[in-house]
Formats: structure tokens, sequence, C-alpha cells
């Protein structure tokens, strides 16, 4: 009869209160670091997203001037660039919608492009007015953008782009 009595000091396989405390909190530190590990997984998605829209911008820029190039030389107003005005022209793009309810998260990226520079090549020969011609045009692009919670005081992410041009008379 003895032997059938259990005592209650015995262990039978069941857990106490203070292991499983420990456990949850084993448990609540594992969750803690993963979540911290899928914030900055995210945050550095959303980075590379807008990196990869601005460059995308920055490419449209120069896209567009290679165009202009090619179907009208510019006047020198334009082939100075806009690289002096703060914010960029009315060049202003979206690079990242935040809440569709709040303007003010939204991330604006400011496409400015610099001076569009001709470069003469004394190979290709002079034209009609005795000037040496043109080889090609290097455009520069720059885009610069803030994140969210980051201070205007603070340097902006900018991506820079450069192409080049060939005249369409060659």
């Amino acid at each position: 009869m003895m032997n059938e009595k259990r005592r209650w000091s015995d262990d039978v396989g069941s857990i106490d209160f203070v292991q499983l405390i420990v456990g949850l909190l084993i448990v609540g530190i594992a969750c803690v670091g993963t979540f911290q590990a899928l914030q900055f997984g995210n945050d550095q998605l959303n980075q590379q997203m807008r990196y990869r829209r601005a460059l995308s911008e920055a490419r449209s820029c120069v896209e567009y001037w290679q165009g202009r190039i090619h179907t009208d030389t510019p006047n020198n107003l334009e082939m100075n660039g806009n690289l002096s005005s703060p914010n960029g022209s009315n060049n202003d793009v979206l690079i990242d919608e935040g809440d569709p309810d709040n303007p003010n998260d939204d991330v604006i990226g400011y496409v400015r492009y610099g001076p569009i520079v001709p470069i003469p090549n004394a190979e290709l020969g002079k034209d009609k007015r005795g000037q040496t011609l043109i080889s090609h045009y290097v455009i520069r692009t720059r885009v610069t953008w803030w994140d969210p919670g980051q201070s205007h005081a603070e340097r902006p992410h900018e991506v820079k782009f450069q192409g080049a041009m060939v005249p369409a008379a060659l």
C-alpha cells in the first residue's frame, strides 16, 4: 500500500511555476528578437525600393534630355541645368507613398540635372561655321530625398546618374 501512494515531493513529469515562467521568458525574448529582425528587414527593403525608384527617375531624366538633344538642341538656358535650385524645379516626383490618408508621410524626390556639356572632338573636323564638331553631350542627373522622420537638416539620400548622347547630325 505504501508503494502505491504518491508523495508531493516526488517528480512525476509535471512542470512547476518556476519552469513555466522561465519558459515564457525564453519565448518572449525570442519573439522580441524575431520582430526586431523583421522590422529591420522591412526598413531595408523600403530603403532599397526608394533607391531603385530614384534611380529610375534619374534614368528617365537622362533619357528625356537625350531625346531633346536628338530632336532639337535645347537653348542655352535649358543646357545650364537646374542644380542651383534648392529642391529641383517642377521635377518633384513621388518616390514612396506612405499612408494614402496622410500626405505628410510621402517621400518626395527632387530631380535635378547639371549643365549639359558638349564635348568637342577635333578628329571629327569642323562644321560650316568653322567650329569643332561635337562628338557627344554629357548629361548628369541627381535625385535627392529624405526618408520619413528624417530632418531636412540632415544629409539627404542621393542618386547620381550620368549618360551621354551623340548629336543627331553625326
